[in-house]
């Protein structure tokens, strides 16, 4: 039976999955080699909740909900939303959303945003299902 659940421990095996994980989201080979120091640091952060479907317990899907407050109001940004090719097609995307969600309701965020490639279909539609809607931006990004 696979659980959806947020993450509350970090161990070697669950960076190995999310290792895993990565490469099936990111074009990037060299954007997926997180350590377990930044796992714990993630897990232990009250303003992050890490996001796991897992199949006897290997993680086989995740998302990262980061909340931040501004003067007038809380938001939050989804991250890193994916789902192992071998488990697609079987809601567990649907499933891990809806629990982040909840708990972005419950820490009393206001609005969630988030990014998707266009190439990403079958995300898009996911996230047009759950009622994200498309906000025509610009996205600028600066490497540090």
């Amino acid at each position: 039976m696979i659980t959806v659940e947020q993450l509350r421990d970090a161990d070697q095996n669950i960076v190995e999955d999310v290792n895993r994980l990565l490469p099936q989201l990111r074009e990037s080979a060299d954007e997926h080699t997180g350590s377990l120091e930044e796992l714990r640091a993630i897990v232990n952060d009250e303003n992050v909740a890490l996001i796991v479907a897992r199949d006897d317990g290997k993680v086989v899907g995740m998302a990262t909900l980061y909340v931040m407050t501004k003067f007038s109001k809380r938001v939050g940004t989804v991250e890193d939303v994916v789902v192992d090719d071998s488990y697609r097609g079987k809601g567990l995307a649907t499933r891990i959303m809806n629990t982040l969600i909840e708990i972005a309701r419950e820490k009393d965020v206001r609005t969630l945003s988030l990014t998707s490639r266009p190439a990403r279909e079958a995300a898009n539609k996911l996230y047009q299902k759950l009622g994200f809607k498309r906000k025509e931006t610009n996205v600028y990004r600066m490497k540090l």
